[in-house]
């Protein structure tokens, strides 16, 4: 029997303080500093945007693709990150359409933390 990772999806609105402290600790001050804030309301002065992450519960097999039945074997991986973030996206919400994406954080399977690189994404101007 295989016993399968559990893997976490959260998120939170950067007007928390916990959210905006998460966000600087991945993305830096700059990148933050960088987001829109509220003008009117009562979360006037607090910063706009959403925060999405992925937090590994317990370890496991990751199923990637499909079963190999002439090569009889599985595609995918072994998660041993137990209770680590892996991956961290920073977006902004846009009524009636699709979000912006604004950053990207992505701990990939087999690589060192400390060499994650964030990821800014180019904006359009409205």
């Amino acid at each position: 029997m295989t016993i399968r990772a559990n893997i976490d999806y959260r998120n939170g609105y950067m007007s928390s303080e916990f959210i905006e402290g998460m966000a600087r600790r991945y993305f830096g001050d700059d990148v933050v500093d960088a987001l829109p804030r509220y003008v009117r309301g009562k979360r006037k002065g607090q910063l706009k945007g959403f925060l999405r992450w992925q937090k590994v519960s317990k370890g496991g097999w990751v199923k990637t693709g499909a079963y190999d039945h002439d090569g009889m074997r599985a595609s995918g991986y072994v998660e041993r990150r137990v209770g680590k973030v892996i991956n961290v996206d920073l977006s902004i919400p846009v009524w009636g359409s699709e979000e912006t994406l604004i950053a990207t954080w992505d701990w990939e399977n087999g690589v060192e933390r400390d060499s994650v690189k964030v990821k800014v994404h180019e904006t359009k101007a409205a």
